[in-house]
Protein backbone atom coordinates (compact mmCIF):
# COMPACT_ATOMS: atom_id res chain seq x y z
CA UNK A 1 0.00 0.00 0.00
CA UNK A 2 1.87 3.03 -0.95
CA UNK A 3 0.70 6.56 0.77
CA UNK A 4 0.27 9.27 -1.94
CA UNK A 5 -0.59 12.10 0.23
CA UNK A 6 -4.17 12.37 1.84
CA UNK A 7 -4.99 8.64 -0.31
CA UNK A 8 -3.56 5.12 -0.27
CA UNK A 9 -2.99 3.32 -3.57
CA UNK A 10 -3.40 -0.68 -3.79
CA UNK A 11 -1.83 -2.36 -6.17
CA UNK A 12 -3.45 -4.99 -8.41
CA UNK A 13 -0.29 -7.60 -6.73
CA UNK A 14 -1.88 -6.42 -3.37
CA UNK A 15 -5.26 -6.91 -4.19
CA UNK A 16 -4.10 -10.17 -5.35
CA UNK A 17 -2.62 -10.99 -2.45
CA UNK A 18 -5.39 -10.11 -0.24
CA UNK A 19 -7.61 -12.94 -2.15
CA UNK A 20 -4.76 -15.56 -1.67
CA UNK A 21 -4.14 -14.56 2.16
CA UNK A 22 -5.72 -11.21 4.09
CA UNK A 23 -3.64 -11.95 6.88
CA UNK A 24 -0.42 -12.26 5.03
CA UNK A 25 -1.61 -9.04 3.07
CA UNK A 26 -2.33 -7.69 6.66
CA UNK A 27 1.02 -8.53 8.52
CA UNK A 28 2.93 -7.65 5.04
CA UNK A 29 1.33 -3.74 4.39
CA UNK A 30 -0.54 -2.67 7.41
CA UNK A 31 2.24 -4.30 10.51
CA UNK A 32 5.23 -4.17 8.06
CA UNK A 33 6.14 -7.54 8.66
CA UNK A 34 8.60 -8.18 6.02
CA UNK A 35 8.27 -11.86 4.30
CA UNK A 36 10.20 -14.75 6.79
CA UNK A 37 14.23 -15.71 5.32
CA UNK A 38 16.02 -18.80 6.41
CA UNK A 39 14.15 -20.81 8.78
CA UNK A 40 11.22 -18.79 8.34
CA UNK A 41 10.77 -19.83 5.07
CA UNK A 42 9.99 -23.53 6.39
CA UNK A 43 7.07 -22.00 8.44
CA UNK A 44 6.34 -20.28 5.42
CA UNK A 45 6.22 -23.56 3.34
CA UNK A 46 4.17 -25.76 6.22
CA UNK A 47 1.70 -22.69 5.90
CA UNK A 48 1.10 -22.81 2.46
CA UNK A 49 0.55 -26.47 2.34
CA UNK A 50 -1.88 -25.73 5.47
CA UNK A 51 -3.95 -23.61 3.38
CA UNK A 52 -4.02 -25.91 0.22
CA UNK A 53 -5.28 -28.38 2.97
CA UNK A 54 -8.29 -26.32 4.29
CA UNK A 55 -8.77 -25.30 0.66
CA UNK A 56 -9.53 -29.11 -0.32
CA UNK A 57 -11.62 -29.03 2.83
CA UNK A 58 -13.66 -26.25 2.14
CA UNK A 59 -14.26 -27.19 -1.40
CA UNK A 60 -15.11 -30.43 0.36
CA UNK A 61 -17.61 -28.99 2.65
CA UNK A 62 -19.23 -26.79 -0.37
CA UNK A 63 -20.03 -30.16 -2.27
CA UNK A 64 -21.25 -31.86 0.49
CA UNK A 65 -23.76 -29.16 1.34
CA UNK A 66 -24.72 -29.17 -2.23
CA UNK A 67 -25.76 -32.38 -2.26
CA UNK A 68 -27.55 -32.38 0.93
CA UNK A 69 -29.38 -29.20 0.09
CA UNK A 70 -30.42 -31.46 -3.04
CA UNK A 71 -31.54 -33.97 -1.25
CA UNK A 72 -33.47 -32.49 0.94
CA UNK A 73 -35.29 -30.86 -2.75
CA UNK A 74 -35.50 -34.75 -4.07
CA UNK A 75 -37.34 -35.55 -0.30
CA UNK A 76 -39.97 -32.72 -0.62
CA UNK A 77 -41.11 -33.51 -3.50
CA UNK A 78 -41.12 -37.28 -2.66
CA UNK A 79 -43.47 -36.29 0.16
CA UNK A 80 -45.67 -33.90 -2.10
CA UNK A 81 -46.07 -36.88 -4.55
CA UNK A 82 -47.05 -39.33 -1.91
CA UNK A 83 -49.22 -37.21 -0.40
CA UNK A 84 -51.08 -36.19 -3.35
CA UNK A 85 -50.66 -39.78 -4.53
CA UNK A 86 -52.84 -40.90 -1.67
CA UNK A 87 -55.86 -38.73 -2.18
Amino acid sequence: MKDTGSRSVIRASEVGEYGYCSRAWWYRHVVKVSPPKGEGKARLAEGTRLHAAHGKQVGTASALRALAIGLLIVGLIAIMIALLWVR
